[in-house]
């Protein structure tokens, strides 16, 4: 009967494996959760190279690291519970501690390890026992950019202001006092991925900015060369613009090639975050936005910006590509008349030619015969002069024949020499 049981797939344990990649870390009631969110710099190895000086961090601690196909390892130290994530081209580091832990950069956590990673997102997150935020912690946000809403069916509720504070952390308060412990610990991994792909979504933006000046530039001059393709009309000018189009198509594509990547990640980043938010279940309150409303004011438009330049983007590259189509059209069709006022010049000169060979031969022709009939003379002159006939009526009997022999004879060389 074993026989009968079919193979695994080549990629079943890894499909399973994804199952249950990155689990939720079960917190408690009440305490401080903090994430670092660093890039990795986009050489290839610097992940692996990132991975290699945790685990000789590891080690250091006594703990032999295994790879996991999760990329997610935990450990403890005294004082808190860390968990590192090694992401596609970013690494996030979690600690939990308790709710009155003030230490923001703790030195057992591995942070040394991090290498060339470069921050772009800090939280802290204070989970607490009420089912609501209490007053007294409103004041420490800032007003205008005040986010506070039910979360979970209005079990919970989260506020924060999305401003760094002077340790460089975002703070958010998370009242989860009205959830079970799988659901505040689910909610609290949704809230800190919200902040964690916020940063990452948005980090096309900038370049999108930068980029838009050569952007603008290179269609400038898109549009000049363009409107001088009509006084393309010597095979230098149409060299010109060609090398200029040539050149504005390598530009696009550099710019494409910087920008494509971090665009495309971009685009999938803001879904995940807009995942995120959604699970989350949030309702309005009075006293701010929700993180939804708030975020999509933000992360939408810089998402579109970054869209807006890809597009543009893509329609330069297509008009570089058809003005250069359109212009090796106008250099063949100049070609082809060129080449046709070649072959028409050489058919003549060819006809010229031909005419004067035959003119040629033709004279040649009689001056052969000519000096043949005088060969003729002098070989039958003693001949004829025995047998008494008339030496000139002779010659005037051969000249004919001697002419037609010539001139066969010429033909039969022509003939020889044509190709066939």
């Amino acid at each position: 009967m074993t026989s009968l049981i079919p193979q695994d797939h080549p990629h079943r344990s890894a499909v399973m494996e994804e199952v249950h990649a990155r689990p939720v870390q079960i917190v408690p009631d009440a305490c401080r959760v903090r994430r670092l969110v660093l890039v990795m710099p986009g050489e290839p190895g610097a992940m692996q190279n990132a991975f290699d000086r945790f685990a000789t961090f590891r080690r250091a601690a006594g703990m032999e690291l295994p790879q996991s196909a999760s990329r997610q390892y935990s450990f403890a130290t005294p004082k808190r519970d860390v968990t590192w994530e090694f992401h596609t081209e970013f690494i996030t580091i979690t600690w939990r501690s308790a709710i009155d832990d003030g230490e923001n950069w703790p030195e057992d956590i591995g942070l040394e390890a991090v290498g060339d990673g470069t921050l772009i997102g800090a939280m802290r997150i204070d989970v607490i026992t009420d089912t609501t935020i209490p007053e007294r912690l409103l004041p420490g946000f800032n007003l205008a950019s005040l986010c506070l809403s039910d979360i979970e069916g209005g079990k919970a509720q989260v506020i924060t202001d999305f401003v760094p504070d002077a340790a460089r952390f975002t703070r958010i308060e998370f009242a989860a006092g009205g959830l079970t412990t799988l659901r505040r610990s689910i909610l609290l991994r949704r809230l800190l991925e919200v902040e964690t792909y916020r940063s990452m979504a948005l980090l096309g933006l900038p370049l999108a900015r930068s980029a838009s000046a050569d952007l603008r530039g290179m269609e400038t001059e898109l549009s000049r060369v363009i409107d001088g393709l009509s006084d393309a009309t010597s095979p230098a000018s149409a060299q010109t613009v060609l090398d200029a189009l040539h050149g504005l198509s390598v530009r696009s594509g550099q710019l494409s090639e910087r920008l494509g990547y971090r665009f495309a990640a971009g685009r999938a980043y803001g879904e995940v975050l807009r995942t995120r938010l959604m699970g989350l279940r949030e309702q309005g309150t009075s006293r701010g936005s929700t993180l939804t409303h708030y975020i999509g004011n933000r992360v939408d438009p810089g998402l579109a910006t970054c869209a807006a330049i890809e597009q543009r983007l893509s329609v330069l590259s297509a008009k570089i590509e058809r003005a250069i189509g359109l212009l090796n059209v106008r250099i063949g069709v100049d070609m082809q008349v060129q080449n046709a006022a070649l072959l028409d010049n050489i058919a003549r000169t060819a006809r010229s030619q031909f005419l004067l060979q035959r003119t040629v031969e033709g004279l040649s022709t009689i001056a052969i015969s000519y000096y043949l009939l005088g060969i003729i003379s002098y070989l039958l002159a003693g001949p004829l002069t025995q047998l008494h006939w008339d030496k000139t009526m002779a010659l005037s009997l051969a000249a004919p024949f001697v002419v037609l022999a010539v001139w066969l004879m010429a033909r039969a060389v022509r003939r020889a020499h044509e190709p066939h």
